[in-house]
């Protein structure tokens, strides 16, 4: 389980107030607000190796904090800014960074790639976005990712291809992970989130359950 106690981060003149929230493996929160919400900084608070908030994060019952390299090697992180060799080969970038994660497994890597009509011997900065999006789910799943934080990873995309990925998704928490992703697409919102966190102003105006949408797009929660 993921649990943030009276999370609060400060950027600027922004603040990220009070987030508190648990989340169990085998369920896909969508985390939901305007530009500006605080969506990626309540990502970030997680990925960032310098802990500039206040309050507490635990995964697994350990403190992020105290446990912060090891926690990173339970997550994968799905957004276009990710860091990778751009002039290196998918393949070449597991083995580059395979060593970061103690279950890297690079005959995995090359069958999720495969799975996905993707080539692991093609240099990454040469992917597509939808290409380096499915790239990164490989990444995350040869090393057995139980955390997947996804930042607007469906922007942009057809409805066919994020019909596919919600079914990969499907089969990642299927394997006790669990999915943590901002989106602005309001289909993918009433289709495809267990959870719903709606950020307003670095705050929870609502967290919940989703059951679906509504005909005015509004999704439907639990009060």
């Amino acid at each position: 389980m993921l649990e943030f106690r009276n999370v609060t981060k400060k950027q600027g003149s922004f603040c990220l107030n009070n987030i508190s929230f648990q989340l169990e493996e085998g369920y896909l929160l969508g985390i939901l607000g305007k530009n500006g919400a605080g969506k990626s900084t309540l990502l970030n608070c997680m990925l960032e190796r310098k802990k500039k908030y206040q309050g507490e994060i635990f995964y697994q019952g350990k403190n992020i904090r105290e446990e912060h390299q090891w926690f990173l090697g339970q997550c994968a992180y799905i957004a276009d800014d990710n860091q990778f060799f751009r002039m290196k080969t998918g393949a070449e970038n597991v083995d580059l960074l395979g060593g970061f994660y103690e279950e890297m497994d690079m005959d995995k890597f090359v069958q999720y790639m495969r799975d996905m009509d993707l080539s692991w011997r093609k240099n990454v900065g040469a992917m597509s976005r939808g290409e380096f999006i499915r790239f990164q789910l490989a990444f995350g799943r040869a090393h057995n990712a139980k955390i997947y934080l996804l930042d607007e990873a469906t922007a942009g995309m057809d409805p066919v291809f994020r019909r596919d990925f919600y079914n990969i998704l499907r089969e990642i928490l299927a394997q006790e992970a669990m999915v943590i992703m901002t989106t602005h697409i309001q289909s993918d919102i009433n289709r495809n989130m267990d959870y719903i966190c709606r950020l307003e102003q670095g705050k929870i105006s609502f967290y919940g359950e989703n059951f679906g949408g509504e005909e005015d797009g509004e999704f439907q929660g639990k009060d």
